[in-house]
């Protein structure tokens, strides 16, 4: 578990008008117990930071605070707050915990990613390539540690983590993960295949994706949790590892990780 907390940052969603309300609350709150609020352009400085939104709004939060090994808890304010240790009205509690720094501490795989041209770019959830036009079949060629793995011809590829196996890649029909595993997933997106299915990779596996010819000449789009995209056009590739750093996520010893999936993914129900 983290030391006791100083000063935090709070990263919130603009776009969500609870999240404005709720800032300037938060904040009161943190500066009444005496405690320094930062902004989050200095979430570096700060003992730890809150997540005031949703899952989108923790995994931008996770990509900043990562680097400087900041801990985030996250404060839910959207539909499905999976990685959140409390909604909005019951905040009081975890956050009096994450003071006393009674939140246990997740640390989580993150990927790092090399698109084509660009600096090396962090994700927690996963790098997704995708063919530009959403009606078009593109062929994705991947290879694993300099070894080639085959061609997928489909939507798509997700490379995710176990955090990310949650997300697209559940969707995608991808294996669900312990959140602590330390393992990659290569998930295909609407593969015209019958055998290209799902893959477990070990953790320190380096994962290349090549746009190939397929008919008409095909562009693809990398995107970064959802949040970060880049073009990619044939003949060019992206490089997918485990990052050298770890997203330090705050939990709710209240919420373990099955009986959220039951409640929030309505796993195992018929």
């Amino acid at each position: 578990m983290p030391s006791r907390v100083s000063s935090v940052a709070i990263i919130h969603n603009p776009e969500k008008p609870e999240a404005r309300k709720a800032l300037p609350r938060l904040a009161a709150w943190f500066r009444a117990r005496g405690i320094r609020v930062l902004p989050p352009g200095r979430i570096a400085e700060a003992g730890a930071a809150v997540s005031l939104g949703g899952d989108g709004t923790l995994l931008l939060a996770a990509r900043r605070a990562a680097p400087a090994g900041v801990p985030v808890v996250g404060v839910n304010l959207g539909r499905l707050g999976f990685l959140a240790a409390a909604d909005l009205g019951n905040v009081t509690k975890t956050l009096s915990a994450l003071l006393a720094g009674r939140l246990p501490v997740s640390n989580r795989l993150m990927l790092e990613a090399l698109p084509p041209g660009k600096p090396a770019v962090l994700a927690l959830n996963d790098v997704v390539v995708l063919g530009a036009n959403p009606a078009r079949v593109i062929a994705l060629t991947a290879r694993v540690n300099g070894e080639y793995l085959g061609t997928f011809v489909g939507d798509g590829l997700i490379v995710a983590t176990p955090t990310g196996s949650t997300a697209y890649s559940l969707a995608a029909s991808g294996p669900i993960a312990g959140p602590e595993m330390e393992i990659l997933l290569l998930t295909p997106v609407c593969s015209h295949s019958l055998t290209q299915r799902p893959l477990v990779l070990p953790p320190d596996s380096t994962v290349e994706i090549s746009l190939e010819p397929h008919g008409r000449r095909e562009q693809a789009v990398v995107s970064l949790d959802g949040q970060t995209t880049f073009p990619m056009k044939v003949g060019q590739t992206i490089v997918v590892r485990r990052a050298r750093v770890k997203f330090r996520l705050l939990g709710n010893p209240d919420r373990p990780f099955f009986p959220l999936l039951r409640e929030k993914l309505k796993w195992g129900e018929r």
